[in-house]
């Protein structure tokens, strides 16, 4: 049978393909000196952890504060949280000019609005209202150890108290359901603060020149010199913590407005308000009770806040140096241990988790930084795995070896100096992240009631997994 052009040309071609068929896999790391091979290998070593407590390392300063008292079921650990708050003047606040009928306050009241609560809606808790003698300062870095005898006289008796619950039945649902309508624990305050401010408003010199409204023409002015703030304690109860998102002083007077008459004659009601805002200071003061056995348990570590304990990791930087040439990945990732026991108001296990390394623990929140992968990191927990991954902290591994050459280097007793140069804390935060972008633009401490027990400790070794490259020594 005769073969057709196009037939003889395909045979041709498969006879090509065919001769030119060996493996050139292998044709560019042929023709490379074996010397500049590289090899890419793997390695686990491992890092130590242990818990560490914090009382003094968490920002006091908030737009949040906290009031109440927990007893953890599980733990036996014991929160409570008070707060000291001073108070915002508009500028230029003014009274009537005529003044007030009977120069003094009708009603005074200090109210607290919160949006949420941790713990029982239906317990009774108790707080009490310090006036301060002594203002906090703008400008210093407060921690929640802070001692709050330092601004107020712990000698005399509070000026108020109030027995709240979270869940208030004595509002109608009718007022609930009104939009304007914000929770809030409302505390009768005496009607003399209320004439104090009113007095001092109006205070003239000999001259008949009025010199008092100087002091509501600011904050700064206001806080100085007619009232510092107060200081809000937990009294009686336990089992609730309210999540306080301001605090609002009112002063309620009467004064004459014209009538239908024409005659200044009529009496209306008329409001001062003065709140906590960000224009002013407020600062939480943690206290935790029976905290030291978790730290001291050696089986694992912990994360528990609001200003309770961190972990601490202390990574084999100096082993992993030692071993590799160049870093190419370096993983270490915490797991969760699930809670022995259950509650119905039991700690949320903190969603966010900042490694960050410890001798920077402190400047990271003063200063306002963010994480930037280098010396510090942000895992988010994976409730499917029960874990905080970091994939890659290699550039931090690195960081920390040049830090010890360089500082060695330099003073050969650096080590001792510095003896916190390759271990890192892992500290719960709140991210703060633009609404259109989603970038993170603020990183703050978890103030909430969370916990997590991390597998560590002694007895349990975190491994490190890294991936590396090196080139050939022949």
């Amino acid at each position: 049978m005769k073969k057709s052009p196009l037939y003889l040309l395909t045979i041709l071609a498969a006879l090509f393909m065919c001769a030119c068929d060996d493996d050139t896999a292998t044709i560019g790391s042929s023709i490379v000196p074996e010397k500049d091979k590289i090899t890419v290998d793997t390695l686990t070593l491992y890092a130590k952890s242990k818990s560490i407590m914090v009382n003094d390392s968490i920002l006091a300063n908030t737009s949040n504060v906290y009031l109440g008292r927990y007893t953890d079921p599980e733990t036996g650990t014991i929160f409570s949280s008070d707060f000291i708050a001073q108070f915002n003047c508009v500028e230029n606040y003014g009274f009537p000019s005529e003044g007030v009928v009977g120069d003094s306050a009708t009603k005074v009241e200090l109210k607290l609005f919160y949006t949420s609560y941790f713990g029982d809606s239906l317990n009774t808790m108790k707080c009490e209202v310090f006036e301060l003698d002594r203002t906090l300062q703008e400008g210093k870095t407060y921690y929640t150890n802070i001692d709050p005898t330092l601004f107020y006289d712990s000698s005399k008796k509070p000026m108020a108290s109030k027995s709240y619950c979270a869940l208030d039945k004595s509002v109608p649902d009718s007022v609930k359901l009104d939009d304007s309508y914000t929770t809030n624990i409302t505390i009768k305050l005496p009607n003399e603060i209320g004439k104090r401010f009113i007095d001092r408003y109006y205070t003239t010199n000999e001259k008949g020149d009025s010199v008092g409204k100087i002091d509501f023409s600011n904050s700064e002015d206001f806080i100085n010199n007619v009232f510092k703030g107060v200081y809000v304690r937990s009294s009686q109860g336990d089992g609730t913590v309210m999540y306080i998102s301001m605090a609002r002083l009112n002063v309620t007077f009467q004064y004459l407005t014209t009538s239908s008459s024409g005659k200044k004659d009529s009496i209306v009601s008329g409001v001062a308000t003065f709140s906590s805002t960000k224009e002013v200071l407020q600062v939480n003061r943690f206290n935790n009770e029976n905290l030291q056995p978790l730290a001291d348990d050696n089986s694992c570590t912990y994360i528990k806040t609001p200003a309770g304990i961190f972990t601490e990791v202390e990574l084999p930087i100096s082993e992993i140096k030692e071993q590799t040439d160049t870093l190419n990945t370096v993983r270490i990732i915490f797991t969760r241990y699930n809670h022995e026991n259950s509650s119905e108001f039991g700690y949320s296990t903190p969603t966010s988790l900042l490694m960050v390394r410890k001798s920077e623990m402190y400047d990271f929140f003063a200063k306002n930084k963010l994480s930037d992968n280098i010396t510090s990191f942000i895992a988010t927990f994976d409730s499917s795995s029960n874990e905080y991954a970091y994939s890659n902290i290699a550039r931090l591994i690195n960081y920390c070896a040049n830090d010890y050459e360089k500082g060695c280097a330099q003073d050969a007793d650096w080590e001792s100096k510095n003896p916190d140069w390759n271990k890192v804390v892992l500290i719960p935060v709140t991210l703060t992240k633009d609404a259109t972008t989603g970038n993170t633009v603020a990183i703050s401490h978890n103030h909430g009631m969370t916990s997590a027990r991390l597998r560590g400790g002694d007895k349990s070794p975190i491994a490190v997994s890294i991936i590396t490259s090196k080139f050939n020594d022949k």
